[in-house]
């Protein structure tokens, strides 16, 4: 395909959609059946899950509504499959495994709507496949890939849009207001997305030239107050942070040359700045393997050039996504998944620039089994990354299920257990009275004191003597350790059972 030349589908296009969507789904399926992974671990995955359970009560029974950390977006989707698919955390799951599936398929579409040849549509799609950090969120009752899917599709409806003669006809506004439903779905399941609304509006206006049927104007003004405005009620009422996020008040540009951070989670020194771990994703193989990172910047600027809008489009998404992570005070490399459409993309049209560039030349045939040996081998490298990365974060999770388990052995039924690190877990898997460590004072914690009881206590040492020093969590478990005593009952894996004396 030529630049300005519109992509037809035709059969292979679809047996090709196919293809990358059964083989993703299989891929992930490799993980879950062997497993019995359900998607729950850690605090987060259990928090969406309560919450999302929270919100059918709050629409079925009446029940009042809690207070939440994030946004809603992701819990509404969970309530929704919990009501068709059943009341349990493979339900979720499987909504996550489906989305997750679907974006190899969305990149191959948003790759041909940018000119790239099937050749280079596959490998884009391809490279989404296999991408370790996709995989993993799959895998999670975690809003990442709803969130992401949400967003593929936002920037496939826009760039139908801006690829059509302007004015667009109006059979063709459709396609707008399902980028700004898709769009404003992405940005209150996951607050980051609001880094694309800019970049999508001023695309919007410059291929418009500020002239938008007044319908079309009404249509969208409605669907985005729709989608937004329950979030905004919600928002006034709950304490949880949203343009007040840590991230956002505490992001600086002089982040991107640090490396150690105090912040809400504690006190961090890691090994890169900020800027060198946020690249990280254009060199590692969990993402993508070093021998596409040479194909990077040429595919990029090749989807600029071959339209200026759309191509635009992707590079904002790319480039304001990494800035913006590379200033906060923090180092999570599943963030980074927010931007990796568009560089699996950008990797992809680099491949597929070289392979049209040199199709009539002598050696086309060589230069083409060259391009299809680093495929092979990149994404070999990345799968094998992927595998032990997501084979090492499920046993973790199975280790932390065991060790609530030896802790619920030992502890006597309805006894009080403080933890850090496992309550909700704790909470969801034994009946005992579960405390969590984060929110406790010296003066909550006298005011639970009963004389003659005897309390537990279950916490990762080492973490909280490092990563929480003088915050919260130290402070009570030193409290418990010097004002009470700790009768040291054993340990497994990384938590260590106490006996509080009374």
């Amino acid at each position: 395909m030529h630049a300005g030349e519109k992509w037809t589908v035709h059969r292979s296009d679809v047996m090709l959609l196919l293809l990358l969507f059964v083989v993703a789904w299989l891929l992930r399926l490799s993980y879950i059946l062997p497993t019995n992974f359900d998607g729950l671990y850690g605090q987060d995955a259990f928090a969406y899950y309560d919450f999302a359970h929270q919100l059918r009560a709050a629409l079925h029974q009446g029940q009042p509504l809690g207070n939440f950390f994030w946004p809603l977006g992701y819990p509404v989707l969970l309530a929704l499959g919990f009501t068709f698919l059943g009341d349990h955390a493979t339900a979720g799951q499987g909504i996550n495994l489906v989305l997750g599936a679907t974006l190899a398929p969305l990149l191959f579409v948003l790759a041909r709507q940018h000119n790239l040849s099937r050749f280079g549509a596959f490998t884009a799609g391809l490279l989404m496949l296999v991408c370790g950090q996709a995989v993993q969120s799959s895998l999670v009752l975690m809003s990442d890939i709803p969130a992401l899917t949400w967003a593929v599709i936002s920037t496939i409806a826009l760039t139908h849009y801006l690829n059509q003669p302007s004015p667009p006809h109006p059979t063709v506004d459709k396609y707008l207001l399902i980028a700004a439903v898709t769009l404003m779905l992405a940005l209150i399941t996951r607050w980051i997305y609001v880094l694309l609304v800019i970049p999508s509006f001023l695309m919007i206006l410059v291929h418009t030239r500020g002239r938008i049927r007044w319908r079309t104007q009404v249509g969208v003004a409605a669907a985005i107050t729709a989608i937004l405005l329950p979030q905004i009620l919600y928002s006034r009422t709950n304490p949880a942070p949203t343009l007040n996020h840590p991230w956002v008040e505490n992001w600086s540009p002089v982040n991107i040359a640090r490396q150690s951070f105090t912040n809400v989670e504690g006190y961090f020194e890691f090994t890169q700045i900020n800027a060198v771990f946020y690249a990280r994703p254009f060199y590692d193989p969990y993402y993508l393997s070093p021998l596409f990172t040479l194909f990077l910047f040429p595919g990029l600027i090749g989807l600029i050039r071959g339209n200026l809008q759309s191509g635009s489009l992707i590079a904002a998404w790319l480039v304001l996504c990494y800035l913006f992570l590379a200033g906060i005070p923090a180092q999570n490399i599943r963030f980074a998944l927010v931007f990796f459409p568009p560089e699996a993309l950008a990797a992809a049209a680099g491949i597929d620039y070289f392979a049209q560039r040199f199709k009539r030349h002598q050696r086309h045939i060589l230069i083409r089994m060259i391009l299809l040996i680093i495929i092979i081998a990149g994404v070999t490298q990345t799968l094998m990354a992927t595998n032990t990365t997501i084979q090492g974060f499920i046993n973790q999770q199975q280790k932390d299920r065991r060790a609530v388990r030896w802790a619920d052995s030992v502890v006597p039924v309805g006894e009080t257990i403080y933890t850090f690190g496992l309550t909700l877990m704790l909470r969801h898997d034994t009946d005992l009275t579960v405390y969590e460590l984060y929110d406790e004072t010296p003066e909550s914690l006298v005011a639970k004191w009963q004389s003659g009881r005897i309390d537990y206590l279950l916490v990762n040492v080492w973490n909280i003597e490092h990563q929480w020093s003088d915050r919260s969590p130290q402070i009570a478990y030193h409290w418990l350790r010097d004002e009470r005593g700790l009768i040291r009952l054993g340990q497994y894996g990384n938590y260590t059972l106490y006996r509080i004396r009374g």
